[in-house]
């Protein structure tokens, strides 16, 4: 019997795997915004995906990793940002800023997933434990060195990590505050003072 999966695409096992596993997060997500990230077990989201509580747990061993995967989601759209702008041939300074103004886009249209997930003290400690830096700035760096718009001399990953940390503590002081104020003039504003350096 022939196959319909294409070669080297996920087969059928892994497709349904894959999508109970975004069923799972959808859920988990929707939840957290509107009844509370403490406020929702396991069971709430297992119902909410149509699935077992073991299936659950299966796919994601603690709560946080639901809030892990919704940032790596992220990332991976940054990816895909940051493809366009290279096959486009943008400027690594214009490719990062693009990648922040998405960031902070994506922020507002989750604000109250954010808000709820930050004043829980949960958004903090999944990035402190290591969510990592969105691969998309540390290409964009890296191409941005062979291209000479970015100093040779810069290590790239360091130049992506102060780039993604001036994001997370913007993001904070943001949602600290109630988004009384421009997250993405804020994170392009920062941008332009790494971008430019300290010295006079």
């Amino acid at each position: 019997m022939t196959s319909t999966t294409p070669r080297g695409g996920p087969d059928r096992r892994e497709q349904r795997r894959i999508a109970t596993r975004e069923r799972l997060l959808t859920a988990a997500l929707e939840l957290f915004a509107t009844q509370g990230y403490a406020g929702t077990t396991y069971d709430h989201i297992a119902a909410r995906a149509d699935v077992g509580r073991q299936t659950a747990f299966n796919h994601f061993r603690r709560k946080e990793d639901f809030v892990a995967a919704w940032i790596q989601r992220r990332h991976a759209l940054m990816d895909q940002r940051a493809a366009a702008d290279t096959a486009a041939g943008r400027p690594a300074g214009a490719a990062l800023a693009d990648v922040l103004r998405e960031l902070s886009d994506l922020m507002a249209e989750e604000y109250a997933l954010a808000k709820g997930l930050f004043d829980g003290g949960v958004l903090q400690a999944v990035f402190g434990s290591g969510t990592g830096t969105p691969h998309a700035i540390l290409a964009t760096v890296e191409r941005g060195r062979e291209a000479g718009e970015i100093r040779r001399d810069a290590d790239a990953e360091v130049v992506a990590d102060l780039i993604a940390d001036a994001y997370v503590t913007a993001v904070g002081r943001w949602l600290a505050a109630d988004g009384d104020h421009s997250l993405t003039d804020t994170l392009l504003a920062r941008l332009d003072v790494l971008a430019a350096g300290f010295a006079a």
